[in-house]
């Protein structure tokens, strides 16, 4: 259900507020790249400082334009049960399914997050797909965890951003046969194809969709040349677009192209001058090479 490329989109804005405009021609040209899906509201959507209205509107003009053409899966980033529940009822008419992050800063215990994501899963007939990620929440959803979650019948998928890329092959034991383990983690995402993983919830797919989809479909297809082509032309970039606290630097990038503006909210800011010069660097190689993003 949930594979190949999924771009984790982010949120623009102007003068500090939603600017819906650029966001309605963003996802216009996300969809037509070839890529399967887009996660709104996530983390790369900065969704921490978004209002559940704002939110809502999101997902709400996402659904508009992508009009099932591809998947459109909400982000829910809190630590709040409750607040997670009010985020998918606001958004569950419009959506496919939730990724859903286990509560961070609080390090909650196994069983408290299976209650979690228990609870989700009882308030809504969605797709779940599990959010792993130990860097970010303080604590990681264990391999006994894993197995009673997958159980769920509303539970699909995980994305997985872990640093143990044997957990997309050793993980599939004992669990049902149309799960998806999905790569979170841009740098390692080829890795990840190669161990198991069924597709990539990307950042960097947001400036290189179209090179994204190509590494994906040559990895699938088996031209292994071609893939190692795309891998080496894309691993710069997965560099570039954490070298500064994201999603500021790949706004840089969508700013470059006439997407939108690089206003990110408070505490980010927008990125330094030499990263900046970087990824034109990055952007004017591409561009030279005649590389299709």
């Amino acid at each position: 259900m949930f594979n190949g490329y999924i771009v984790a989109v982010v949120s623009p804005f102007q003068n500090n507020q939603l600017d819906l405009k650029s966001f309605e021609q963003y996802i216009k040209w996300l969809v037509n790249t070839g890529i399967s899906g887009v996660v709104v509201g996530g983390s790369t959507g900065e969704s921490l400082s978004l209002t559940l209205e704002e939110y809502t509107s999101l997902i709400k003009l996402s659904s508009e334009i992508i009009d099932k053409k591809i998947k459109l899966i909400g982000g829910v980033i809190s630590s709040s049960t409750d607040y997670s529940l009010s985020l998918i009822n606001s958004a569950e008419k419009y959506v496919d399914g939730f990724l859903c992050i286990c509560p961070f800063y609080i390090k909650p215990t196994q069983k408290q997050i299976i209650n979690h994501f228990q609870k989700i899963s009882e308030n809504t007939s969605k797709s779940i797909i599990l959010y792993n990620n130990p860097s970010r929440v303080g604590t990681s959803i264990d391999e006994q965890a894993f197995y009673e979650l997958a159980q769920i019948n509303n539970v699909v998928a995980i994305k997985e951003c872990s640093n143990d890329l044997s957990r997309f092959s050793v993980w599939r034991k004992n669990i049902k046969t149309n799960f998806d383990f999905l790569s979170g983690n841009d740098d390692s995402a080829c890795g990840a194809l190669a161990m198991g993983a069924s597709g990539v919830i990307s950042v960097s797919a947001n400036i290189c969709p179209k090179l994204c989809v190509k590494a994906y479909k040559s990895f699938k297809e088996g031209n292994i040349c071609d893939f190692e082509k795309y891998r080496d032309m894309l691993a710069p970039l997965h560099k570039l677009m954490f070298s500064e606290p994201s999603p500021a630097p790949i706004k840089y990038a969508l700013s470059k192209i006439g997407l939108m503006s690089e206003e990110v909210r408070a505490p980010l800011s927008v990125i330094s001058s030499s990263l900046k010069a970087k990824i034109d660097n990055y952007m004017n190689m591409i561009s030279n090479n005649n590389v299709q993003i």
